[in-house]
């Protein structure tokens, strides 16, 4: 310690020299000083500008699939781990793109990679910020087979695909995705489920990160959410528009997230090779499937709003039907969705409804009790589900510090809800 004393008592007499004997005047001081001061202030701007995931992106009103004003762009952003997901994803892109010559689709393809300390994953990151442009890798492989699936996709429709990869690690992947959602206003994120099926039907996890990220996503994305359960929809390859016969079903129960699906399946139901089931669940007067909600009228208006868009729908497409089911107990809603069994894709309100459709208790709380019970190997091993949840500015967190993730994740798994 007196040795660190005495150093700084000898560092301090030779600053006295040097000024005492001029070596630095008032006046380079204050320069010298100034700089300081400048080089200071100006860092924050210049790391802002230049590390742009820094920045927010504008701000935009199109957050939803539901919207006022059908013929804007709708605008994806589709993730995926590898080439197992894409032929699934550009069958549903194919069955989403509509036939408004103003409403186009646009899609950004997303492939999420995770960030190792492998020399490899190092030279891309190298190479993507060198670029400055969404990096794909040169070599043969995987991400040229990748890139080639989506631009033959591309030249075949008009469907605007811009692929992407986000390279970064597990625990922080969902920033990337909600920022570039965000830069890109985007309505809808597409992201896969953590499990894929296996040949004997039966659901394998890819990993638990991959389930957090799911629910980060869903926690913090600026705008609408799909969480798609893969069996292999339209096959194990790419569909031609001719060959597209889908059925497409909606239980409807009535909440924000059921409405969202309902408007995504009716710009689907645009597409000549969809048919689009309707299934609008009504609780019986002596049952009270779901619970009491305060703004229970204003939820109620809004569901007839959309149903009477979709009843316009039906009376100008033959494709488009709708059963009404009285629902007194489980058993009337698991029956209901098992005469459906057979069809090709469920889309999914994630919040309906307020009962759990199996007694298992399910560990995936990111589906909801519909999607947690259609996803199950019980129910069906041919049927893809997109589980949907609706932008809510009310209770989105993408404000708000994306550490506490962790702990809130932990909490909702443990309360099983």
């Amino acid at each position: 310690m007196l040795r660190n004393i005495g150093i700084k008592l000898s560092r301090m007499q030779l600053k006295v020299r040097i000024f005492r004997s001029q070596v630095l005047n008032d006046q380079t001081f204050a320069i010298l000083v100034l700089m300081a001061l400048f080089t200071t202030f100006i860092t924050t701007p210049i790391v802002m500008a230049v590390y742009k995931p820094a920045r927010k992106g504008k701000p935009y009103k199109n957050r939803k699939i539901q919207r006022q004003d059908l013929d804007s762009e709708l605008r994806v952003l589709a993730c995926f781990h590898s080439t197992r997901n894409i032929p699934t994803l550009i069958n549903l892109i194919e069955s989403s793109r509509g036939t408004r010559k103003k409403g186009q689709l646009c899609i950004y393809a997303m492939h999420l990679m995770e960030l190792s300390e492998r020399s490899s994953a190092i030279s891309m990151i190298h190479k993507a910020r060198k670029n400055g442009l969404p990096f794909w890798n040169k070599k043969p492989g995987d991400q040229n087979q990748m890139v080639i699936a989506f631009e033959a996709y591309q030249q075949l429709r008009s469907v605007v695909i811009r692929p992407m990869t986000a390279i970064s690690p597990l625990n922080s992947i969902h920033e990337d995705i909600c920022t570039s959602a965000d830069r890109k206003r985007a309505a809808l994120i597409i992201m896969p489920f953590h499990k894929h099926q296996r040949v004997d039907g039966t659901m394998e996890s890819l990993g638990h990160s991959f389930h957090l990220v799911n629910q980060r996503v869903l926690r913090h994305a600026p705008c609408s959410v799909g969480i798609l359960v893969d069996r292999g929809l339209g096959g194990t390859t790419q569909v031609v528009a001719s060959e597209v016969s889908y059925s497409v079903v909606v239980p409807f129960f009535g909440s924000q997230d059921d409405r969202e699906a309902l408007a995504y399946g009716m710009r689907m139901a645009e597409h000549p090779g969809i048919k689009l089931t309707l299934l609008k669940f009504t609780p019986k007067p002596e049952t009270a499937l779901n619970p009491p909600k305060a703004d229970m009228g204003a939820e109620s208006k809004k569901d007839n709003e959309i149903f009477s868009e979709f009843l316009n729908l039906s009376k100008s497409s033959e494709s488009v039907k709708h059963e009404a089911i009285a629902m007194g107990s489980r058993e009337d809603v698991i029956a209901a969705l098992r005469s459906m069994s057979n069809s090709t894709l469920f889309l999914v309100g994630r919040t309906s409804p307020a009962m759990p459709l199996s007694d298992r208790s399910s560990d995936c709380p990111e589906l909801g009790h519909v999607g947690s019970y259609l996803a199950s190997s019980d129910f069906s091993t041919t049927s893809s589900i997109l589980v949907i949840q609706q932008y809510d500015p009310s209770i989105n967190a993408m404000e708000k510090p994306l550490d506490d993730i962790n702990e809130a994740s932990n909490k909702t798994m443990s309360n099983g809800v």
